[in-house]
């Protein structure tokens, strides 16, 4: 195979054994990234399924083959000693990975030079709405797992963790080397954990980013005895290796307890003998791994203090193979900010059972954006052949994605943001297909934004919103602190900032803030999906920003007129299908931000008691929309 004399940026590892078609499916995904300056070296292992014979040649594609099987670590750094990219990429072959997923490590990378490594964010592939895991949290105790696996899988803005699983991981380079890679005798499990603990010592972080997607098939829930051997072992030189003096005294007590423990539960899956081998052998080779720890702790470059905070102290998160993930600070500093002028805007519009509003919906949104990505969710009838053929005759400004099925207003969106960010979007404007911009509504958020001070905090800009009917009020949420919550009234002239949240059609999101936050959670297929982002948003330490001199004409739900005693009261209202997922949703959003919003929370809890006053008093069909809001409870506690 002849490569390029010019080196990649990266060099994907692949270590191949048995990997069936795992290995083509995860070969494949990676022609798809748009991300196109990497090398892939797939090491084989003594493969006799033939994966690696079938796999097509690439100009990029390298395969080495072994004598013998070396495991996943020794694999690892034998490829990574003949790559040349300045990020090594270790990637299981049972994981495929979306088409941002490279570029998304190498922004990161980018961003966070004092990180040694990059974790991506794993998705269950044959469940992709739950998480395989989202970086690897670690105990004093030297417990480790995948962050959250099995959880609805809702995005996360960038932030720290403890480190990153090898199944998709960037390493710097000169990280990786310094440190000595994988250790040879870890053959595979807990290695990446060993490393994690090594790049820690010697003062490198690590980082999730949101975009980096994987779906990993993984391993079965059974462990067998070579899981069971490996990872018993190499926990426990992990500990001894790695931890700190007073850590190590600290942790390898219950260390020992747990894995005693863990070997006499064993006897109910007849791995007893087993657990107790694995001990055993790794007391055997205790004077090996003392050495070894000599020669590590010799190189700590950190305080133990600083060892200990990135920890994961709680059982409960252990036993709840919770989510470690520490915010950072500074990460509003990190991103870039658009141009001053000449911004590049894309708007993203979602359809369904349009009417012809959409056209008028489309025609301000080209007015205004230099392109449109229109998402239709399975309209019926001839609505997407007549919506194909208006994009077909855009020349290029009007791109349409016609699904075959209703995937729901988030993963619409998220479809359309893909197509914006990879044309190199500035700002991405989110639409409604009966959400109408005034003229010139793009033009007047701009120049808002242009005018603000410290605008780099400013993550989205909101207009103000009107209907026809005269029941949605000119005003924006705010809050400042834990406990704050105002109306700051959004007419004519009025700019307000620290927004709480904005309503997702008509709001201008800058692109870059994306990639950082995360785009919209597809698991909630529609309601609370724009509180969940602009409060992810806030968690960041991204702002919400209301322009009063831009309009939108919204239709929210849908109008109803009711009376309450002997009066004409006018209601937005929607139907019980819509009532199971604004409640579930809502309860979602409330587990995970309400302790930090507390004003916010206040306000919702009293919006949904009069949305079932609402539902039980003023509306029809009161019986089944009282049922589907107790079930949509019932759901968003259950996760």
């Amino acid at each position: 195979m002849t490569f390029s004399a010019h080196p990649p940026c990266a060099s994907i590892l692949i270590v191949a054994y048995q990997s069936g078609a795992h290995l083509e499916r995860c070969v494949a995904a990676l022609d798809a990234q748009t991300w196109r300056d990497f090398e892939v070296i797939v090491w084989d292992n003594t493969s006799t399924d033939g994966a690696v014979d079938r796999l097509r040649p690439r100009p990029w594609l390298r395969i080495e083959r072994s004598d013998e099987n070396l495991g996943f670590a020794v694999g690892n750094n034998r490829a990574a000693a003949l790559a040349r990219g300045r990020y090594l990429i270790t990637l299981n072959p049972d994981a495929t990975a979306d088409p941002g997923w490279l570029a998304a490590l190498i922004a990161a990378a980018e961003r966070h030079p004092e990180a040694g490594s990059i974790a991506s964010v794993q998705l269950d592939a044959s469940t992709p709405e739950l998480l395989d895991g989202l970086g690897d949290p670690y105990t004093v105790f030297g417990a480790a797992w995948r962050g959250g696996k099995g959880r609805l899988a809702v995005p996360m803005p960038e932030g720290e963790v403890f480190g990153a699983c090898a199944a998709a991981a960037l390493y710097r380079r000169d990280a990786f080397e310094a440190v000595g890679g994988f250790c040879a005798r870890f053959f595979c499990y807990y290695e990446d954990v060993d490393l994690a603990l090594r790049l820690r010592l010697a003062g490198w972080r690590a980082i999730v980013t949101p975009g980096a997607v994987v779906r990993h098939v993984g391993s079965a829930s059974a462990p067998s005895d070579f899981v069971v051997r490996h990872v018993t072992r190499n926990r426990l030189w992990t500990m001894v290796r790695g931890l700190p003096g007073p850590l190590l005294v600290l942790g390898l007590p219950p260390a020992l307890g747990l894995a005693t423990l863990g070997a006499l539960m064993g006897v109910f899956r007849g791995q007893c003998r087993r657990r107790f081998m694995a001990i055993g052998e790794a007391f055997i080779a205790f004077a090996d791994t003392w050495a070894e720890r000599r020669d590590i702790q010799a190189n700590r470059r950190v305080s133990v203090d600083a060892i200990a905070s990135a920890l994961t102290w709680s059982p409960l998160a252990y036993l709840r193979r919770a989510i470690d993930i520490r915010p950072l600070r500074d990460l509003v500093t990190r991103v870039a900010e658009p141009p001053a002028e000449d911004n590049r805007v894309a708007a993203v519009v979602v359809s369904h059972q349009p009417d012809t509003t959409l056209d008028q919906v489309l025609d301000a949104a080209l007015a205004q954006c230099a392109l449109v990505v229109l998402v239709d969710n399975a309209s019926e009838g001839d609505a997407q052949s007549r919506l194909r053929a208006r994009a077909e005759a855009s020349d290029g400004h009007l791109v349409f994605i016609a699904n075959p099925d209703n995937r729901g207003l988030a993963a619409a969106q998220n479809q359309g943001i893909a197509v914006a960010l990879a044309t190199g979007a500035d700002w991405v404007l989110l639409l409604d297909d009966d959400s109408v911009p005034d003229p010139g509504m793009v033009s007047t958020l701009l120049a808002s934004w242009r005018g603000l001070a410290d605008r780099r905090r400013v993550g989205l800009l909101a207009p103000r919103l009107t209907d026809a009917e005269g029941t949605l009020k000119p005003y924006l949420l705010t809050a400042r602190g834990r406990f704050g919550l105002a109306r700051g009234p959004l007419g004519p002239g009025e700019v307000v900032r620290d927004g709480v949240f904005a309503i997702a059609s008509g709001s201008l999101i800058r692109a870059r803030v994306l990639e950082v936050v995360g785009a919209m959670a597809d698991g909630f297929f529609i309601d609370y999906i724009d509180v969940e982002f602009c409060l992810r948003l806030r968690s960041a330490g991204f702002e919400v920003v209301g322009v009063g001199d831009a309009g939108l004409r919204h239709r929210l739900g849908d109008y109803h007129e009711s009376q309450l005693l002997g009066r004409r009261v006018a209601l937005n209202t929607h139907s019980a299908w819509r009532r199971f997922f604004i409640h579930r949703n809502r309860v979602r959003v409330w587990r995970r931000y309400g302790s930090a919003n507390l004003g916010w929370l206040a306000f919702d809890v009293t919006a949904t008691v009069y949305d079932v006053v609402k539902a039980g008093v003023l509306e029809d069909d009161k019986a089944a929309k009282l049922s589907a809001i107790l079930r949509g409870f019932t759901a968003g506690w259950r996760g």
